[in-house]
């Protein structure tokens, strides 16, 4: 009886080697791109959330409030800082990106007392970066 080797040739090997760095050379552009949707995400619920305080603060006190609780807002992933702006009838909610977060295309987010959403310092159009 004839006993076969058993185990991997080199050209298995090579061809195994050669389709991981094809997927590679796929997904690792990809995987940024999905990171900064991601926190664009989270900062845009931020926003949200952090807009109905304000306004459940301002309908008990009868204007915004000029200062928000980190409690309100803050999230251990999250790779943006909130900033308010308040007036007695007004207030806009800025979401500056940090770290990493700044090289997104969508710079900063805000969102209005009248809901209106927008960006800053941004090579996107808000619309862009708002709907997606």
């Amino acid at each position: 009886m004839k006993h076969l080797p058993s185990g991997f040739t080199l050209v298995e090997l090579l061809c195994v080697m050669a389709v991981v760095a094809l997927l590679s050379s796929f997904a690792l552009p990809i995987y940024p791109n999905s990171q900064q949707r991601a926190q664009r995400t989270l900062a845009k619920l931020a926003l949200v959330r952090s807009a109905q305080w304000v306004e459940r603060a301002a309908s008990l006190s009868g204007v915004y409030p000029t200062l928000m609780p980190d409690a309100v807002w803050q999230s251990p992933e999250m790779q943006y800082r909130l900033q308010l702006q308040a007036q007695a009838d007004a207030f806009v909610l800025t979401a500056v990106p940090l770290g990493s977060q700044a090289q997104d295309p969508c710079g900063y987010l805000t969102l209005s007392h009248l809901g209106q959403r927008g960006v800053q310092k941004a090579a996107w159009s808000a619309a862009k970066c708002w709907g997606r």
